[in-house]
């Protein structure tokens, strides 16, 4: 059902979220949730005129919408979760929520199971379903046994005998695992592609969440710890969060003429070019420390060649086909953040 449009969501949120990591922590909130609302909400309408004959689908969309406003309500990580959770609850008849401690899964909470409290539940995530799970960093789908005999014997096994499982993904770690499985009642459905689109806005909002933390406070899921059943060793101390700079000053690097242009090519060079700060400033963000050392060094671009050259990828996949192919925001975008404007500190080894 949503299958068709989950790439162009994904997308639109992605977008939305990076847009604004970027910014001045006072106003990140606030723009975010406001963007963010908009730009879902629009194509949530789209999809439900597009529906308009079927009513079965016009109210699954609104019940997606009001999880993804549930969850976006919410500021702290645990309350989040728990949107995530009450939504998902929505679009499958069992759904639990497994942190990842270690190579071990503590059960944290769930709905639809015969005891909502998941005290005492404790999985093996090193091998079957799960780890999977954790390895693809994408859902994945088996027998419900793959994931744990003994949960699936406790709790009843699916009628139709599987299980899906979701990862929650948060800067670049997997902190937790959605289980979610049809019930023991024959004949009941799930709708996993509205439960991946709630799963991805999540650990955008979780990496939100993380990101308006102080300086010095850990910047990963902290699920609160009477909530973890299962007492793992600590783990090293996690990455701080980095100092988020407020916007930088529009841009002094020369741009490309838009002479003669029309008015949608216009737009698609003000789009392109944006995408290519998001991209660059999100580079900065997350490697400050070496944008500063490679500033000093004069050689920013070996000592990040990996992520400007992924990011780079990211942006000629959008626009190598487009008017504004042979306009270089990007490499416009990189000396402009990266190297404030000085292309020499970048390092003759720079491609742009």
């Amino acid at each position: 059902m949503f299958i068709g449009n989950m790439d162009q969501l994904r997308q639109i949120i992605e977008d939305a979220v990076s847009a604004r990591l970027s910014q001045h922590l006072t106003q990140l909130q606030q723009e975010i949730a406001e963007e963010v609302a908009s730009q879902v909400q629009s194509l949530l309408d789209k999809m439900s005129a597009e529906s308009s004959a079927a009513p079965q689908t016009s109210d699954s969309t609104q019940r997606l919408n009001a999880a993804v406003a549930s969850i976006q309500e919410a500021t702290a990580q645990a309350d989040i979760l728990k949107a995530l959770l009450e939504g998902i609850a929505h679009f499958t008849a069992r759904a639990a929520l497994f942190v990842v401690r270690g190579t071990t899964l503590a059960g944290w909470q769930s709905r639809g199971f015969a005891e909502d409290n998941m005290r005492g539940a404790s999985v093996d995530g090193a091998q079957g379903l799960a780890a999977r799970a954790i390895k693809d960093r994408a859902p994945v789908c088996a027998v419900a046994a793959e994931f744990d005999a003994n949960f699936s014997q406790r709790n009843g096994t699916p009628w139709d005998g599987n299980a899906t499982l979701f990862p929650l993904v948060v800067r670049d770690k997997v902190a937790a695992l959605i289980y979610c499985d049809a019930g023991v009642t024959s004949g009941t459905d799930s709708d996993y592609s509205a439960i991946e689109v709630l799963t991805r806005y999540a650990c955008l909002w979780l990496e939100h969440a993380a990101a308006r933390k102080p300086a010095g406070a850990s910047a990963d899921v902290a699920i609160p710890a009477q909530a973890a059943v299962v007492a793992e060793p600590a783990e090293s101390a996690p990455r701080e969060a980095p100092a988020v700079a407020a916007a930088p000053a529009a841009s002094a690097a020369p741009q490309a003429s838009l002479d003669g242009v029309s008015a949608e090519e216009q737009e698609l060079h003000r789009k392109a070019k944006r995408f290519a700060k998001l991209l660059v400033d999100e580079i900065k963000l997350y490697n400050q420390a070496k944008v500063a050392e490679g500033r000093q060094s004069r050689e920013i671009y070996k000592l990040l060649r990996e992520d400007i050259e992924k990011s780079r990828a990211t942006y000629e996949k959008r626009y190598s086909g487009t008017p504004v192919a042979s306009a270089a925001y990007f490499n416009e975008e990189v000396v402009r953040i990266l190297a404030d404007n000085d292309r020499a500190l970048l390092g003759s080894d720079f491609p742009g």
